[in-house]
């Protein structure tokens, strides 16, 4: 009798789920030529062709991701480089205004040029970290990071999180078109 309401409930989850996801790709192919105001905005890349990038305003994409934060901007342009088609969809592709730095460790940064998205910390006024420097009852340490094995590029970065997701969003414009 138990297993039955379980088998029921996870019928009727998957169900709605699948509705979800019919409507919504039925209002992409909708919406796609036009934005109204408060409607998500969508980024929309498409394969590349013979070392250069193609723009496409129609077909269906072959990964949709709903954020265009960090990760969904790192994401897209890595599965787009990868010749995939990807629809990004976010509240907003303005640039983020709220009051909030960022710490790029070392590794991350790493990351970044490993996906070819390091010069999206250039001309934000991202500064470069070395490691920490501890402050206590007027003394002072410092802790940098292990980095000789690197080269003098390497480091951390501290900026500001808006402008750095704009750089990243900016970097998928370059091979992709916006849609609603």
């Amino acid at each position: 009798m138990m297993i039955d309401k379980y088998i029921f409930r996870c019928f009727a989850v998957s169900l709605l789920g699948f509705a979800l996801l019919y409507n919504l790709r039925r209002k992409l192919r909708r919406d796609r030529g036009s934005n109204a105001a408060g409607k998500d905005e969508c980024i929309k890349t498409s394969p590349a062709v013979a070392g250069g990038i193609r723009l496409e305003s129609g077909g269906d994409p072959d990964i949709i991701i709903v954020g265009a934060g960090v990760a969904g901007a790192a994401l897209a342009y890595t599965l787009g480089k990868d010749g995939r088609q990807v629809h990004v969809i976010g509240r907003d592709l303005t640039e983020p205004d709220r009051i909030v730095g960022e710490l790029l460790q070392p590794g991350g940064y790493l990351k970044l040029i490993e996906l070819g998205l390091e010069d999206c910390v250039k001309d934000i006024d991202a500064q470069q970290v070395f490691g920490y420097a501890l402050y206590k009852d007027g003394k002072d340490t410092k802790l940098p990071y292990p980095l000789e094995s690197f080269g003098a590029d390497v480091s951390g970065r501290s900026f500001h999180n808006g402008r750095f997701i704009q750089r990243m969003r900016e970097k998928l414009q370059h091979f992709q078109s916006i849609i609603s």
